[in-house]
């Protein structure tokens, strides 16, 4: 059984793609390199995102699509997330692949230029991650605090806000580069209980 997320204990929350289902070579070949939204399961926990949380994307799979199992991006929730319905095929592989999006959450989340695969993770003594034991459960997914401590250090820094994205909300006294943030974060903590 999955464990509860809570605010207290979230680290970050983990978006998986199926390279299978959703064309992450196209995407790359397309010239981007942030995702800018994804789709979530509807339910408490994507009830729970919200703007200025921290984001890790997670590719699934076997290797045969050419992307190793791993973490491909990091950023930040932009948005709340929304029920939502994707109009057209997009990067999805199936034509009907989209219909079965109900809700989205839009992110600022840079793609690594080196993903920090499973194997690193595992070699790293990380071996405990909800997408590590349930690869198949739905979108968000959750590192807690204590694992994103060690998941952080094989990470690049934690990408600055795209232009024109909304500025990012410490959602961690760590994050809190001024006194008044860190104040400002116990009042959103305080509010989403």
């Amino acid at each position: 059984m999955a464990q509860t997320v809570d605010r207290d204990r979230l680290g970050a929350w983990l978006l998986k793609c199926n390279p299978t289902a959703w064309d992450l070579r196209g995407f790359l070949d397309s010239g981007e390199r942030r995702l800018t939204s994804w789709s979530v399961r509807p339910g408490y926990r994507s009830a729970l995102m919200a703007p200025g949380d921290r984001v890790l994307f997670w590719v699934s799979g076997d290797g045969r699509q050419g992307f190793a199992r791993g973490l491909w991006g990091h950023g930040r929730v932009a948005a709340e997330a929304e029920p939502w319905s994707e109009g057209d095929q997009g990067f999805w592989r199936a034509a009907d692949g989209h219909h079965a999006i109900q809700a989205r959450v839009e992110l600022d989340v840079a793609l690594l230029e080196e993903p920090v695969t499973d194997a690193e993770l595992r070699a790293a003594g990380v071996r405990d991650l909800e997408v590590q034991r349930q690869p198949f459960a739905a979108n968000p997914s959750w590192v807690s605090r204590d694992q994103l401590g060690v998941v952080a250090d094989l990470l690049p820094p934690w990408p600055a806000p795209a232009p024109g994205s909304p500025p990012a909300v410490p959602t961690h006294p760590e994050d809190a580069a001024h006194p008044e943030d860190a104040a400002r974060h116990e009042n959103m903590r305080r509010a989403a209980r």
